[in-house]
């Protein structure tokens, strides 16, 4: 299974939307969490690495009973830069949050690499957010980096990307679908949307050379699609902005794009085609 289209789930509630069980990827568990007010929520992390990124609400985090951190008040994804926690392996979390509040957790298979690396548990403030304007015209768009390839991580990269209405995001098409260095290191990716008004849509392509994906996906408030292979260009309706949660992962923690070189003339506009 490739799309997995919103649905309303329990309140006070940690909720699988993408495992092993149900998806083509091997590294990444994406779930939801949505907390009540005046709410504590525990958990364990055991042979994985998480990310928790706030997307409302506000809490604060303990690990091992040790306080990690408190954030700020985010009313949506839309309103200001995320307040997120990194929690290594083999380590126990609390969560306590004063008003209704909502995380987006990603869970990545921490040994992939080999690399054996010891990590720390992270608080990530808005200030320690990479945001970098990308791509002009009709596909320009905000990327925010919260666990970048820089980061003291084994398994995952993690941000956000906002979209204004009409505009292109992932454009030129590009993919991480094989290892073939340094033009291009594998890396599965899942994408979770929010559009702002609430009733916004957009078009989510996938597509790979061999046309085992030649696909479209009507995306809505809520949806989640995972991205094993192929190039994955996608666009917010006129009206509507566009935001998704993004996490890639991988035997290297390498981002290195590879474009479809149908599409590679756009960076040379006005050239010939």
């Amino acid at each position: 299974m490739i799309f997995f289209p919103f649905r309303d789930y329990p309140e006070s509630h940690l909720q699988i939307i993408v495992d092993s069980s149900r998806s083509p990827l091997k590294l990444e568990k994406f779930v939801l969490l949505r907390l009540r007010k005046n709410t504590v929520y525990s958990g364990r992390i055991d042979d994985q690495e998480a990310a928790f990124v706030l997307m409302r609400g506000k809490g604060k985090m303990w690990v091992d009973n040790v306080f990690l951190g408190e954030t700020g008040v985010r009313q949506s994804v839309f309103s200001s830069p995320a307040w997120s926690f990194y929690i290594p392996p083999h380590t126990s979390y609390r969560i306590e949050v004063q008003e209704e509040s909502e995380f987006a957790v990603v869970l990545a298979d921490s040994g992939v690499t080999g690399s054996g690396k010891k990590t720390e548990a992270n608080f990530i403030r808005p200030e320690d957010v990479s945001i970098k304007r990308v791509g002009k015209d009709a596909y320009l768009r905000d990327v925010h980096t919260i666990i970048g390839s820089s980061f003291p991580a084994n398994t995952f990269m993690v941000g956000e990307t906002f979209n204004q209405p009409g505009l292109w995001s992932s454009y030129p098409p590009h993919r991480h679908e094989k290892n073939q260095p340094p033009q291009e290191y594998k890396l599965e990716e899942i994408y979770h949307y929010r559009f702002n008004p609430e009733r916004g849509f957009g078009v989510q392509c996938l597509y790979t050379d061999d046309k085992q994906y030649e696909n479209a996906y009507l995306v809505k408030n809520g949806d989640t699609l995972v991205i094993p292979r192929g190039y994955h260009p996608v666009v917010a309706a006129p009206g509507y902005s566009m935001y998704y949660f993004w996490s890639l992962a991988g035997e290297r923690r390498i981002l290195s794009p590879y474009e479809d070189p149908a599409h590679q003339w756009i960076h040379s506009e006005g050239k010939e085609r």
